[in-house]
């Protein structure tokens, strides 16, 4: 479910907040500030809750400010929370993103303020990885960093327009998600209590489902993920069944290097998975190669517990709807090979058996879950760029334009010269394009 790779980003070996991570005592507040180029990353520490919603902890996170919100040019439009994609290595966390190329480089031309933790795990806690696919606690998680950001802006004397926008893909999709139910149930409502607008895309929002479609197809085209959802189900139920439970032995044995270490990229464990058990040419190795054969039926004690808390953790088996949230906007497309359509079939027929009518969904996408997560950014630009919410049109019309870029095609041709990202998502074909140096695929 990575889409950072795919949209290239380059880290510059901005380590700041991973040397922060080894004190004693963290700071609390922004403990760097970065130049990207035109955004700026203001790095932070921030108080929050671990996964038993009682345990003090402090994570990291970052906001992302466009040249002219941060140089005070222009008041923003407001904030948005970003809840990240899939990450298993600490240089991957939001606090090391620094290209235009990205999410949140992408988004914050837009004039958004965005705040984005950097999850379990990553960041200031070196010590654990992430907590894959916990609903309630990434989401609660998520809420404290955007808000505990707002908090340091505010000091900073920042100012922004009162719209609140909640964004993800993949698992940001499944978490962003979780943020709506969660600002529903009015966690912190006396100062998060509404969410305006809100562009999910690509979300596992239904576990269970998902996992019957792998037990049905014998092949998990992510098997990291896999790895990671697994895992973590079996952390949420106290560890009363083991990973040894489900994986194979000699891969299990490997978990403390590929995973906990933190020192390794989801491509890398990808590839390391289908080497060890197939090729790594080939992307469709069996399920049965590699994890045991309790995990191929559910009624078994293992997957019993296991289903349970896929369940707990997905959004459709509850009643709650996304009542205090304006509008909804899904992207999926029909062939995610990741994450399967039937997630959003899922998720739709959930909130209209709820009452809740206000989402649109967009499965125009033809690539598979990568190609797809690079239209979600192009699509979320565009969806950012024209709402213009009730009662602050005038603030939304004094914002300045996109910033431009040069467009260039492989060859080097100059297809636009000085075009917003928005109007290259209206014009440009399907293919791969040169901006700033760096590729951009066009699905």
């Amino acid at each position: 479910m990575q889409v950072r790779s795919v949209l290239l980003y380059v880290v510059f070996g901005l380590i700041s907040t991973v040397v922060v991570a080894q004190t004693i005592e963290p700071t609390i507040g922004i403990v760097n500030r970065t130049d990207c180029g035109g955004f700026w990353r203001y790095d932070f520490n921030y108080e929050t809750v671990d996964v038993d919603e009682v345990s003090p902890i402090v994570l990291s996170a970052a906001i992302f400010l466009s040249a002219n919100v941060h140089d005070r040019k222009v008041k923003a439009k407001g904030c948005g929370l970003i809840n990240h994609f899939t990450i298993t290595a600490d240089d991957q966390c939001p606090t090391h993103v620094s290209s235009v190329l990205t999410l949140e480089g992408a988004l914050a031309s837009t004039n958004y303020i965005l705040i984005e933790s950097d999850g379990f795990g990553f960041g200031i806690d070196v010590e654990r990885n992430q907590k894959y696919l916990q609903g309630r606690a990434t989401a609660r998680v998520n809420i404290d960093a955007f808000l505990a950001g707002r908090k340091l802006l505010e000091k900073e004397g920042y100012t922004w327009g009162d719209v609140t926008v909640n964004i993800g893909y993949s698992q940001g999709g499944h978490s962003g998600m979780w943020v709506n139910r969660l600002v529903a149930e009015e966690y912190r409502s006396d100062e998060l209590p509404k969410i305006d607008y809100c562009i999910i895309g690509g979300g596992p929002y239904d576990l269970y489902a998902h996992y019957q479609q792998l037990v049905l197809d014998n092949q998990s085209p992510n098997p990291a993920a896999l790895a990671l959802i697994l895992s973590s189900m079996i952390d949420a139920g106290g560890y009363k069944v083991k990973n040894e439970d489900i994986f194979s032995d000699d891969l299990v044995a490997c978990f403390p290097e590929l995973f906990d270490s933190k020192r390794h990229s989801e491509g890398y464990i990808n590839t390391f998975i289908y080497e060890r058990y197939g090729h790594a040419d080939d992307r469709e190795l069996p399920l049965d190669q590699w994890v045991k054969p309790s995990f191929f039926d559910e009624k078994s004690a293992v997957m019993k517990e296991i289903v349970y808390y896929l369940k707990q953790n997905s959004l459709v088996y509850d009643s709650w709807k996304p009542e205090k949230t304006g509008r909804i906007t899904f992207v999926h497309a029909r062939n995610d090979e990741v994450v399967p359509f039937i997630n959003l079939e899922h998720m739709a027929t959930h909130l209209l058996a709820n009452g809740y009518e206000a989402f649109d969904v967009d499965d125009s996408s033809e690539g598979g879950h990568k190609d797809t997560g690079i239209y979600f950014v192009l699509k979320a630009i565009s969806l950012l760029s024209s709402f213009v919410p009730t009662g602050v049109e005038e603030l939304f019309r004094e914002s300045p334009a996109e910033q431009k870029h040069d467009i260039y095609s492989l060859d080097g041709r100059l297809l636009f010269r000085q075009t917003t990202l928005n109007e290259a998502y209206k014009s440009l074909p399907k293919g791969i394009y040169v901006i700033k140096g760096q590729k951009i695929v066009r699905p």
